[in-house]
């Protein structure tokens, strides 16, 4: 992949955590209207939607090298975020997400033991887990 490539998908990648912080910065500077709770967890499952389509893609490319069948867990992580938006309890929602962010990263170091993904990429991976693993257990209230 060309450097600049790579760096447009840093600042797509950290541009993308911005909701995430915004969220955990109306919980400490309310701004009328908007829920941050709300806000976090929505945006939460389409991003994790959208790390279980890049895992699919991934399986359709690289099937015989993949360490499993990406197809039905990315299909099952995206479930079990959508189904995180029907919880009643903010905390479970948060905490559901959260654990499918860490389940994708995991996957992902996967992919890159079996070569699949660049270092790079892999790095970048894990610093956006990190930040938004943070910012929704700051929102569930288990990070004061």
């Amino acid at each position: 992949m060309k450097q600049h490539d790579i760096t447009l998908a840093n600042a797509l990648t950290y541009s993308g955590t911005l909701p995430l912080i915004g969220s955990v910065i109306t919980l400490y500077f309310p701004v009328a209207g908007l829920d941050g709770a709300l806000i976090a967890s929505t945006y939460s499952a389409v991003i994790i939607s959208f790390l279980c389509g890049i895992h699919w893609a991934t399986y359709l490319f690289f099937a015989e090298r993949c360490p499993r069948n990406l197809l039905i867990t990315s299909n099952i992580v995206a479930l079990l975020a959508w189904v995180s938006l029907q919880a009643t309890n903010q905390l479970i929602t948060t905490v559901l997400q959260a654990l499918c962010f860490l389940y994708l990263f995991a996957l992902d170091s996967k992919l890159r033991d079996a070569g699949i993904l660049a270092d790079w990429f892999y790095r970048l991976r894990r610093n956006a887990t990190i930040i938004v693993v943070l910012c929704l257990l700051v929102i569930a209230g288990l990070i004061p």
